[in-house]
């Protein structure tokens, strides 16, 4: 194990799991007030993009030996969609250029890659299994978030429930395999 990768990604779990928390909360103030909530929800959606690539390069290193093609695929997909992400976010704040499907899109393979991951951590027992089931259930949240804003709008059922799973299961997972992290990686 990589001491300081693992250091890293442990520090942008945690920094990931507070730019959600952050972002969850400006974003509704933002639905009823205006910006400058808005640009504060875009900030903190380009930190869990960037972030986010540490994260799963971290993941990959851990599976990388027990599911070699499984697990390079998830960290490539995952990893050029949250760079895509975080350049079209940027851009937002920017330019005022808009690209929410497509930054919607990215973060729902985000969370096939979170859920390939822990499925692996599941099943290998690389991870805890409640840090594992906890990860599941923030990259399924991902993934019904994309599919409920494709199929149905933002206001859609699934884009709701998505939305409740992620933004709660996220910030556990990223605090939770932070802290795992840090004390391999200072022990």
């Amino acid at each position: 194990m990589n001491k300081n990768l693992f250091r890293l990604a442990g520090w942008s779990a945690i920094l990931s799991a507070i730019a959600t928390i952050v972002g969850a909360v400006t974003l509704v103030i933002f639905f009823s007030v205006g910006d400058p909530y808005g640009k504060i929800n875009d900030v903190s959606s380009v930190i869990i993009g960037l972030t986010a690539i540490l994260i799963l390069f971290a993941l990959y290193q851990i599976h990388r030996v027990s599911a070699p093609t499984v697990s390079l695929i998830a960290f490539l997909t995952g990893a050029v969609a949250m760079l895509i992400a975080a350049v079209l976010q940027a851009l937002l704040i920017l330019s005022g250029t808009n690209f929410g499907t497509i930054v919607t899109v990215m973060f729902g393979v985000f969370g096939a890659s979170l859920l390939t991951f822990n499925w692996l951590a599941n099943s290998n027992r690389t991870l805890p299994r409640a840090l594992a089931w906890t990860g599941i259930a923030a990259g399924l949240g991902y993934v019904l978030v994309t599919a409920g804003f494709l199929l149905g709008g933002p206001y859609d059922m699934l884009t709701y429930i998505g939305g409740a799973f992620s933004v709660i299961a996220y910030p556990v997972w990223g605090f939770w395999i932070g802290r795992i992290w840090l004390r391999n990686a200072n022990g």
